[in-house]
């Protein structure tokens, strides 16, 4: 067993034994209170015996003599039969009635463990998060219940967050979808109402038209894909993939949109990295990024590409150079529908769900990416299983 799990193991038997010595203190408590109503109960029966010598078979006595049938003498001898040759007997019925009478009002007191477990239960159910406090012989369950009331202040947290970007994802898929859809309404309402329109004007409405509608199934297309990567039956059809190869072929595909933003891609990496993954998807991701690097770039820069193993994992580096993203911007850059600047929206064409969906991708296959920018310098480092990796889980799994 190695050290960390002896560690684990450790730390929880730890655990246990405070919550074992928390029950032991409440147990020797009751214990020790058990004692004392014993003791209470014999020193109350001799002290009253005591105190009754003498009167007390007088009174016996005398109380059979008064009865039908009952002389003094049958009186005495009834007295002896039944009292004095039993008196240990009586003895201890009297202690024990005391007793009986003492635990009933120790209930009482044993009852404020259970309004101190019912005033924890109400705190949980009060969304004000009141306070849980308990005896310190309850401690162990204070600590349980205060546990279970930061875990239910979470979830509630958490709720509320889910409940705002569900309002969000709404606002967001509104206004996104309005705007093309909007102008195509638009332009087809034109067509429709000029009839006599002339032609290069008709062929430059539809022209327009048409570009928004694109736009429009993209944007629709996107929506879908985000919520596909999320869902936890997603299958990817993973294979050996040359990393050198792929992204030589995805920089060749953005030649044109290279070419327009007067930006140049440098891929420096050896040439026998490979990972192990679903090539049509890591492709997307990584186009994704590219995008978003070309989009953000300034004019006659270069976009560098390298990886390199390390340890179990390959890291691909992606940087450009453009304005750098505050750190507040490099919190919220995977979000949906983010963009670190409102103003390119037109420029870039995205819906803020490119590297969103780079992100679910990539961690899909098991792997990390992560934004630094600083100086004018935006790196994207994604990290991925390299091939030996990949079979070694894949031989364990068939183990």
């Amino acid at each position: 067993m190695s050290h960390a799990t002896l560690k684990q193991y450790g730390g929880l038997g730890t655990k246990l034994r405070v919550e074992k010595n928390d029950y032991s203190r409440m147990k020797r408590k009751v214990f020790i209170q058990l004692v004392c109503m014993l003791f209470i109960s014999g020193i109350a029966v001799l002290l009253l015996y005591n105190f009754l010598r003498g009167k007390i078979g007088v009174w016996i006595i005398g109380l059979f003599s008064v009865l039908p049938g009952f002389d003094y003498d049958k009186a005495y001898t009834t007295y002896e039969a039944i009292f004095r040759g039993h008196w240990g007997e009586f003895m201890f019925l009297a202690m024990a009635l005391v007793f009986l009478m003492l635990f009933h009002f120790s209930l009482t007191w044993f009852g404020k463990y259970f309004d101190a477990i019912n005033k924890g239960i109400n705190a949980l159910l009060n969304e004000n998060c009141e306070p849980i406090t308990m005896p310190k012989e309850m401690r162990f369950v204070e600590e349980n219940l205060k546990t279970v009331q930061r875990t239910l202040e979470q979830q509630r947290r958490e709720a509320e967050l889910s409940e705002q970007k569900k309002d969000e994802l709404i606002l967001y898929l509104a206004h996104d979808i309005k705007t093309p859809l909007t102008s195509v309404i638009g332009y087809l309402s034109i067509l429709d109402e000029n009839k006599e329109m002339d032609q290069v004007q008709r062929e430059k409405c539809i022209h327009v038209g048409l570009e928004k509608a694109m736009r429009l199934e993209k944007l629709i297309n996107e929506f879908f894909e985000i919520t596909r990567f999320r869902q936890d039956d997603f299958a990817l059809l993973k294979t050996k993939i040359d990393l050198h190869y792929m992204l030589i072929q995805l920089a060749d595909e953005f030649t044109p949109a290279l070419q327009a933003a007067q930006v140049e891609i440098q891929i420096n990496m050896p040439k026998d990295i490979y990972i192990y993954g679903d090539a049509n998807y890591l492709a997307r991701a990584f186009q994704n990024i590219l995008k978003n690097a070309v989009a953000y770039s300034e004019t006659n820069t270069v976009i560098a590409i390298s990886a390199l193993y390390q340890m179990d994992k390959v890291i691909i580096s992606i940087t450009n150079t453009g304005d750098t993203i505050s750190p507040e911007q490099q919190a919220h850059i995977f979000e949906k529908f983010y963009r670190a600047d409102d103003a390119r929206q037109g420029n870039t064409g995205g819906a803020g769900l490119g590297l969103a969906i780079a992100q679910n991708i990539i961690t899909l296959h098991g792997g990390t990416i992560t934004v630094k920018s600083e100086n004018r310098k935006t790196t994207f480092y994604i990290t991925l299983p390299d091939v030996t990796t990949q079979h070694k889980g894949n031989s364990h799994e068939n183990l």
